[in-house]
């Protein structure tokens, strides 16, 4: 691949929301994580583990899970966050619809290193976190090439004990992300761009 059409394969991948029926073979959905597993990572300790979700039933219930545990804890939350209750709700949820759904997760920081990332401005510091990030990212360019659609969301996240619980989640783990994975049911137009002058800076 030459450098324009890599860049053509960067600007033209969306983040897809809506899914055909057809389920991606597993055959691709292990091309995607191999994609993953070529990416960069903190010492090269790839400390990323991928769990894989394809029946329609359990993808919904988990959805369930997760907004039922995200709508108790706001009932026990300020009032500011009570007030955007039902978007927040949604979005944590929103995965139900998938036909696949990735849970990427990172290795927790090594013990021995917690002391010092205590006293770092992040505990990105650690960098596992970041390294399943650039994995991630090698997944959603290669799903893209593959003709799927792809989208990452975080807000499932704020419901972390209905992933914690789950039969067998790997120990001394934490989840990164969810990344909905199936064929494209709409085409979304390319969101605004902030221009390099905005972003970049010589120093």
């Amino acid at each position: 691949m030459d450098c324009q059409s890599f860049f053509e394969l960067l600007k033209s991948r969306r983040s897809i929301r809506k899914f055909t029926d057809n389920k991606p073979a597993r055959s691709h959905i292990e091309r995607l994580i191999e994609a993953a597993s070529w990416a960069p990572s903190n010492h090269n300790r790839q400390g990323w583990k991928f769990m894989v979700f394809e029946d329609q039933q359990q993808i919904r219930m988990l959805a369930d899970k997760a907004r039922k545990s995200v709508k108790k804890a706001i009932r026990e939350a300020h009032r500011l966050v009570a007030s955007r209750a039902d978007e927040l709700i949604h979005f944590v949820g929103a995965f139900d619809q998938s036909p696949v759904v990735i849970l990427a997760m990172h290795k927790k920081s090594p013990a021995v290193g917690r002391s010092l990332l205590l006293s770092a401005t992040s505990e990105l510091a650690s960098g596992e976190a970041l390294s399943t990030a650039m994995a991630v990212q090698n997944l959603l360019l290669a799903a893209h090439a593959m003709g799927l659609g792809t989208c990452v969301m975080t807000a499932p996240l704020l419901a972390g004990d209905v992933w914690k619980s789950l039969c067998d989640f790997p120990i001394g783990f934490e989840p990164t992300c969810l990344v909905a994975v199936g064929y494209p049911a709409e085409t979304p137009a390319a969101p605004r761009r902030k221009n390099l002058e905005h972003i970049l800076e010589y120093r």
